[in-house]
C-alpha cells in the first residue's frame, strides 16, 4: 500500500479541481505499477478509452484509440494516455487506495500516461 506525503485537506481544499500542482516524492519508494508495454497493450482494446497527444511544428494534436501500431508516431515528441486502468488492471489499485481520503464522487478513475523524450 502507499501513503501519500501531502497535507491531504490543504490537497483538497486548495488543488483538487481547482488548478495544478506537483509534488515531488509525494509517494516515497514509488515504483512503476504498469508497464509501457502493458499500457501500449491496453491501448489496442476497443474497450479502453486511450488516446495520442503528438506535437508537430509547435502545435499539438490528439488521436483517440484503439491503436493498432505506434511505428508511426516516431521515438518522441508523443505521448500515450489511457484512462481506467484501475478497472483494467487491478495491481494499480493500491495507488486508487492511497487516493481514498477524496470521496468517490470526487474521484472517476486513474489515468496512467506513457511519454517519449520531449512528449
Amino acid at each position: 500500500m502507499y501513503a501519500l506525503q501531502i497535507d491531504q485537506a490543504g490537497f483538497v481544499r486548495k488543488y483538487w479541481q481547482q488548478r495544478p500542482v506537483l509534488f515531488r516524492a509525494a509517494i516515497p519508494e514509488f515504483s512503476d505499477l504498469v508497464s509501457a508495454e502493458q499500457l501500449a497493450g491496453l491501448a489496442m482494446e476497443e474497450e479502453v478509452s486511450s488516446r495520442i497527444v503528438h506535437t508537430r511544428e509547435q502545435r499539438w494534436d490528439i488521436e483517440s484509440g484503439p491503436f493498432a501500431s505506434y511505428d508511426r508516431f516516431g521515438e518522441s515528441h508523443w505521448q500515450l494516455l489511457v484512462q481506467a486502468v484501475n478497472h483494467w488492471l487491478p495491481e494499480v489499485l493500491p495507488l486508487v487506495e492511497a487516493f481514498r481520503f477524496l470521496p468517490d464522487w470526487r474521484f472517476d478513475d486513474l489515468m496512467v500516461s506513457y511519454a517519449t523524450p520531449q512528449g
